[in-house]
């Protein structure tokens, strides 16, 4: 076992590299597992207004008082110069000027068959505004004076008195509208497999294929190096002696490795696995080693040391952002899901959103998703085999006696 003895000792002078690894991904994946589970409800956000009144009306002032609920109104009032600094700082949301002979406009039903168009904001009939084009803000405020101005203009063309009418559209308005989070939930998922737990196996590809590559690539290469090779030909050990040791040191490491991030699941979940937490837990495992098996085809090839931290990178940042774990796999375009069906990820990604409830849970497709990463790996590894067998290998000293 002189092999095997050998590959741990020096993975040993890489277990700092691993805990780097370790440690940053705890560190990032608490707080954003924390953060994903929260996002169970919506609530509107104020900005900071700043309203010019020249109209100086009941209707003006009631606009203002309006609007003043759900938003912070800045009294002060600034030159126009300092306006449009304040909002390219961020410093204010919008800023408008209610225009002399808003509350008489507003009233006018004279105008009731004119297009959408005429009345329409777009031609600031009622209002001359400051603000940053494409902006959250300016599209919010935008359409709550839409909504606003159309209403009161419904209800005065139905007949009301304008204050009436005001009163009415604010009774309207201040209706609070239920906002639900969808979860497609139908087998008690979030009980098994809650939300928290699967952002944290949601990021596990990027950490799997980092740290085998920069860990597993290293210790292969010193094997391969010319002088270690030939010593360990010239050695008692028979090839097949060799490979098994070798293996034996390579799973005990990625095994090692996953159980340790196993182990990090229950402490995130605060009890023990259980019901279909069970599956999200194979199936990473199948993709760590997958992961392990990409670190040997990239050993097979025999890169440089120096540049095994780009091909981790290029691997993992490539085939993460492709296949949904930094971006979810519902707000990427078709084009790109068509090319991350050939990577593994994207089945990895496909299965862990359908046991989070994420997407519509289907055991089925589930089960065709894991079968497929294990049809990857089997890919991988034949890929393995041929390129090494491809690569000259040192000759196998002769014994004299």
């Amino acid at each position: 076992m002189q092999i095997f003895k050998l590959f741990l000792k020096i993975f040993k002078s890489h277990i700092p590299t691993t805990m780097i690894y370790v440690t940053v991904f705890f560190a990032l994946a608490i707080p954003m597992s924390k953060v994903g589970a929260d996002q169970t409800s919506f609530k509107e956000k104020s900005i900071s207004l700043c309203i010019y009144d020249e109209d100086n009306t009941e209707a003006s002032r009631k606009l203002i008082d309006y609007l003043g609920k759900k938003n912070r109104i800045i009294e002060k009032k600034y030159e126009i110069k300092e306006l449009t600094d304040m909002l390219y700082y961020n410093q204010i949301g919008y800023a408008f000027v209610i225009k002399k002979g808003y509350s008489d406009r507003l009233s006018d039903t004279a105008d009731k068959n004119d297009s959408d168009s005429e009345n329409s904001l777009s031609e600031e009939p009622f209002f001359e505004n400051y603000k940053m084009h494409e902006f959250y803000a300016t599209e919010m405020m935008e359409q709550t004076l839409n909504e606003y101005i159309s209403m009161v203009r419904a209800y005065t063309i139905a007949g009301n008195p304008l204050m009436d009418a005001i009163k009415k559209t604010e009774a309207t308005l201040s209706n609070d509208i239920e906002v639900t989070y969808k979860n497609f939930d139908s087998v008690n998922t979030v009980e098994d497999f809650p939300e928290s737990i699967s952002f944290y196996f949601r990021y596990l590809p990027y950490i799997f294929i980092s740290i085998f590559v920069n860990v597993l690539c290293p210790i292969l290469l010193t094997f391969r190096k010319k002088d270690l090779k030939h010593r360990v030909a010239c050695s008692s050990a028979t090839q097949s002696s060799i490979n098994i040791q070798t293996f034996f040191g390579s799973s005990v490491i990625v095994l090692g490795i996953w159980l340790l991030f196993a182990v990090g699941g229950v402490f995130m979940m605060g009890r023990m696995y259980h019901g279909i937490a069970w599956i999200g837990l194979l199936n990473s495992l199948i993709f760590a080693l997958i992961s392990a098996m990409i670190a040997l085809l990239v050993t097979a090839f025999e890169p440089g040391e120096s540049v095994i931290s780009m091909i981790t990178q290029i691997i993992g940042l490539g085939m993460c952002f492709l296949c949904g774990v930094f971006v979810p796999q519902t707000m990427l375009g078709d084009g790109v899901l068509a090319a991350a069906r050939f990577l593994p990820a994207y089945w990895y990604i496909r299965a862990t959103d359908s046991l989070s409830g994420s997407t519509q849970y289907d055991s089925g497709d589930i089960w065709m998703c894991l079968a497929i990463e294990v049809g990857f790996l089997i890919l991988l590894t034949l890929a393995t085999i041929l390129v090494t067998a491809r690569k000259p290998s040192a000759p196998k000293a002769k014994h004299v006696l």
